[in-house]
């Protein structure tokens, strides 16, 4: 879940919490960035984060390394209807497009 929602729908039983991310699309994001680097083989081990712009992809890669000495880039963007959509890839060392 990473489309910005009021923080209530976070979580919830509804269907909403298939896409509810939170104040910004962070909220569920932001708890997934610290299960990245424990399940993150070393030291080929590469993730897959798609982002919406609202999510702030940019920022995502510089905590992801700054905190966890895990590098990212974006991998992709592409227009879906009315957003933005960005693949992130994670990796130990540095990881090429």
């Amino acid at each position: 879940p990473y489309v910005p929602t009021p923080n209530t729908e976070v979580g919830g039983n509804s269907i909403e919490a298939s896409w509810a991310g939170g104040v910004d699309g962070r909220v569920v994001v932001d708890r997934a960035l610290p299960q990245i680097t424990e399940l993150l083989t070393w030291p080929d081990g590469v993730a897959y984060v798609i982002t919406v712009d609202e999510n702030r992809p940019g920022e995502i890669c510089d905590v992801m390394e700054r905190e966890y000495g895990i590098v990212g880039v974006p991998l992709m963007r592409r227009r879906a209807r009315n957003e933005f959509l960005t693949v992130l890839k994670f990796g130990w060392a540095r990881v090429e497009e």
